[in-house]
């Protein structure tokens, strides 16, 4: 009898003190894992978040780069952290949808990590370097299908299985031409070369792309989305400029380790979802072409777009045959 009474105090003590009973999340520091470069779409938009989540709870939400692998070195890191809500990841549709390009992970998005939000979608934009004279979506596809292996186009995009580089091949196997891919640790150095002129296009997320099409320093062709952009009514979209049929979409979330406590992942989902629907925050998307999702989506309804998304591009990934190298 003694036995069961001091088990029971000691369980209903650790019921009690678990950081899923913590009424006073958070109480220090959160560290918001973006697992790509500085310049990217994701790191934009993170570190917009991060600011907006240190305001309103009153505690450093700190920024940590962590590039790699179409993101998924920074995404094991938060996967393999302790699952108390302090580390967060500020995922794309590239790590938590298109994992399959990468046969050899040493964790598993879906079982590793804990959907939080959905936070925003986006198109991305074919844009292309000033040193092409290609000018639309029809010039592009035959150029590419005139070029021999050696002399075809070069796409660059944020690393193997990210949304820029999963618009592109959705491209090349719709329509049937010969560009090459071409990786890297985030958008931010891809599109040094493409304004260099060592890339020839990129499928980029539209709050990184404006930017250079602004000023000039690369041209735009047209947009992935099934429609145009009310900010850029006058560019095409791809499937409108020369591919019928197309259409992409990206998305970003922000999940937790697998085991984050209920009541943690429920607090953030709806701190976050006020966030993103705040009307400074959502004027700054308007002119970055971000569209917040609903605002009532749960963390539960979350991971069940996150699970319809994966089965949609597991087929291209399995048709194209395509493999991080």
């Amino acid at each position: 009898m003694f036995k069961f009474i001091a088990t029971f105090i000691i369980s209903a003590f650790t019921f009690i003190s678990s950081p899923a009973f913590a009424q006073d999340y958070p109480n220090k520091p959160i560290r918001l894992v973006v697992p790509f470069s500085p310049g990217g779409s994701a790191d934009v938009l993170g570190r917009l978040l991060a600011q907006k989540l240190n305001e309103k709870y009153g505690q450093s939400v700190v920024v940590e780069n962590k590039p790699g692998a179409g993101g998924n070195i920074g995404a094991e890191s938060v996967a393999r952290a302790t699952p108390d809500g302090y580390t967060l990841l500020f995922g794309t549709i590239g790590i938590h949808s298109t994992f399959e390009i990468y046969p050899s992970l040493k964790y598993s998005p879906p079982n590793d990590l804990e959907p939080i939000v959905i936070l925003a979608e986006t198109p991305n934009i074919l844009i292309a370097s000033n040193h092409l004279k290609l000018k639309s979506t029809k010039d592009i596809i035959a150029a590419s299908k005139n070029s021999s292996e050696k002399e075809s186009l070069f796409f660059g995009s944020a690393g193997f299985g990210s949304s820029t580089h999963i618009a592109g091949e959705l491209f090349k196997f719709q329509s049937k031409t010969n560009i090459s891919h071409v990786p890297y640790k985030g958008s931010g150095p891809a599109l040094a070369d493409l304004v260099g002129g060592q890339l020839d296009i990129m499928f980029e997320n539209f709050p990184t792309a404006m930017p250079l099409i602004q000023s000039g320093d690369v041209r735009a062709i047209a947009v992935t989305s099934k429609d145009r952009v009310k900010s850029l009514p006058d560019l095409p979209t791809i499937a409108e400029d020369g591919l019928p049929g197309y259409a992409f979409t990206a998305w970003f979330a922000i999940s937790a380790p697998k085991g984050t406590p209920a009541n943690i992942i429920d607090k953030l989902n709806k701190d976050i979802r006020e966030i993103m629907h705040s009307k400074d925050l959502e004027s700054k998307f308007a002119t970055m072409g971000v569209i917040p999702v609903p605002g009532d989506r749960s963390a539960s309804e979350s991971k069940a777009f996150m699970a319809e998304e994966t089965k949609k591009f597991q087929i291209l990934i399995r048709e194209a045959k395509l493999t991080a190298k």
